[in-house]
Parts: structure tokens; C-alpha cells; sequence
């Protein structure tokens, strides 16, 4: 959002709020400019859709910053969806590689699309028994929200991970070091 500041704000009267958020009250832009040049500050227009429009006595650079701050912060929230697919013949040691990098794209949290691709004349039978390899293969750490959709011959379903996979692979680790330890 672009915001007005200083000579730039069109309307002539303003209600002004102070750098720490308290209302001053309803007055004109010279008085408001004026009060901020006092301050060393600047006057942004924060709300120029409100009857009247709200403007605030605050630090430009201050505020541009915390703005762009939250910015990267809502950016870096977002999760990016991946996605995996597995031909309709595969070998064993692809299925399972492929599997592993699934299981690794979970592991950062990330929803995985799984996506099926056939060829030629291929039984649903045979696409079945993959996506259910699949499924077994990935065990306790998914959660399927999603059923399985055909787009075509194609077969895609979104597998998100579950809460506890970490509590799982470190529980997981624990047994494997204990063992170790015996021998």
C-alpha cells in the first residue's frame, strides 16, 4: 500500500494520532505538518478512506521498515507446496528413492502432491497397487485430508505430514542407538 506523507496528503483536514498511537484529535493539515516539523517527524496519511482521514505523526524510515519487516514475515510463513511423481511401471529402487525424497519434503513441513502418471493402456488395478505401495511405504508420518482424483489417466493425491513425525524419527533413532550399544 502506498501511503501519503507530508505535502504529499490531499485532504485538508486529518484526525492526527501521536507517534505512540494517542489520539490527538481533528485539525488541519498545516497545523498537523507544522506539529510533526516540532517533532522532527513526518505525517503519514495511515487511513485515507476514513471520515475524516487518519493520519499519524511517526518517523517515515521507521515505519517503511517495520512495513517491510512484516512483509518478509508473512512471506517466509508460507508454505511451498512439492510435488513428486511416479510412472505407472517403476522399479522397486525408484519407487523407493522417490519415497525418501517424500519423506525428506515432509520432514520441512511441506505438503507433497503425488501424482501418478500412466502411459498407454494401463488397469486402474495397477495404478491402485502403487499409489497404496506409496501410501504403506510412508507409513504413520502422513496425513491425507484429500481422496485420490483421477485427472485423466493420470492419479494425484496430496499427502500433508503429521504433527508427531519428529517425535517419531528421534523415538526412532533413540531404539536404533540403544541397539547399537549392545552389540
Amino acid at each position: 500500500m502506498n501511503y501519503a506523507k507530508n505535502l504529499e496528503i490531499k485532504s485538508t483536514e486529518l484526525y492526527i494520532l501521536s507517534e505512540s498511537g494517542e489520539k490527538i484529535g481533528l485539525m488541519s493539515k498545516e497545523q498537523a505538518l507544522e506539529m510533526a516539523k516540532e517533532q522532527e517527524l513526518d505525517l503519514v496519511e495511515v487511513s485515507p478512506h476514513a471520515k475524516p482521514p487518519v493520519a499519524k505523526i511517526m518517523s517515515w524510515s521507521k515505519f517503511k521498515y517495520q512495513q517491510e519487516k512484516k512483509r518478509k514475515e508473512s512471506k517466509a510463513k508460507r508454505i511451498e507446496q512439492k510435488e513428486m511423481w511416479f510412472k505407472s511401471f517403476i522399479a522397486e529402487g525408484d519407487l523407493t528413492h522417490k519415497v525418501k525424497k517424500v519423506i525428506e519434503f515432509l520432514d520441512k513441513k511441506s505438503p507433497v502432491k503425488i501424482t501418478i502418471k500412466t502411459k498407454g493402456r494401463v488397469a486402474r488395478q495397477q495404478i491402485e497397487n502403487i499409489k497404496n505401495e506409496i501410501l504403506s511405504k510412508l507409513g504413520e508420518a502422513i496425513e491425507q485430508n484429500i481422496e485420490p482424483k483421477y485427472q485423466g489417466r493420470d492419479l494425484t493425491f496430496i499427502v500433508r505430514p503429521t504433527h508427531n513425525l519428529k517425535k517419531e524419527k528421534n523415538h526412532e533413532n533413540q531404539n536404533t542407538q540403544g541397539n547399537s550399544k549392545t552389540v
